[in-house]
């Protein structure tokens, strides 16, 4: 079982509509990542995935490099969003995607070193709208303003810098009993958490389908 398999676990994730956001299809989007190489993979939809054929599994590392979080302006929509709070999703992001990793027993590195992978994202068609009309609604089932953004991941070999796998997916907060209704920023922040829950799980798995002999060593 190889590593482009795995992270169908992460995917899988990313569906999970009881968290309170869920996967939609990606329109439009513009590659920020060279996928030379890489084969599309369209069993997973509506998540774009690109994978290279016979990549290391997820146990071969054991230390990440979690990349500073990009922005992706060539959604000018994004260019009105103030630079405060992109920032501080830029920075939430990537705090949890390395809290995860670390709380499941995994090295979160800031240089190259064997057997490290490199996660980077790249964040784009991000939609936070007022939500007033939400609270001033709060009694109505169906939540008017939802928080959106797309998700461009990419994995990587450090030493090598080979790209073995492109996930792109994008979420919405759910519409129907919303926790949080009174911020659309926390819908977004949901869709990070199932990202950075949804890696860290992947890479525990694949350790230990390996400790089992479920994988080659």
């Amino acid at each position: 079982m190889k590593n482009v398999n795995i992270i169908v676990t992460i995917i899988a994730m990313l569906g999970l509509s009881a968290c309170g956001s869920s996967s939609k299809q990606v329109e439009r989007h513009a590659l920020t990542t060279n996928i030379s190489g890489l084969v599309h993979d369209k069993s997973v939809e509506p998540t774009i995935l690109y994978k290279r054929p016979n990549a290391p599994d997820l146990s071969s590392y054991n230390s990440f490099i979690v990349d500073p979080v990009r922005i992706s302006y060539r959604d000018r929509e994004i260019q009105k969003i103030p630079s405060e709070d992109l920032y501080r999703m830029q920075r939430y992001f990537r705090n949890k995607v390395s809290n995860e990793l670390i709380e499941a027993g995994y090295k979160v590195v800031n240089q190259a070193e064997k057997d490290a992978m490199r996660i980077s994202f790249t964040l784009s068609g991000i939609k936070a709208p007022n939500a007033l009309p939400n609270v001033v609604g709060a009694i109505a089932p169906v939540a008017i303003s939802v928080g959106e953004v797309t998700v461009e991941a990419t994995f990587s070999e450090v030493e090598t810098n080979r790209i073995d796998a492109v996930v792109i997916d994008r979420s919405q907060g759910s519409r129907v009993l919303n926790k949080s209704p009174w911020s659309t920023w926390s819908d977004i922040e949901n869709a990070f958490n199932i990202w950075a829950k949804g890696i860290a799980h992947a890479v525990k798995q694949s350790h230990g389908m390996k400790k089992h002999g479920i994988i080659e060593k």
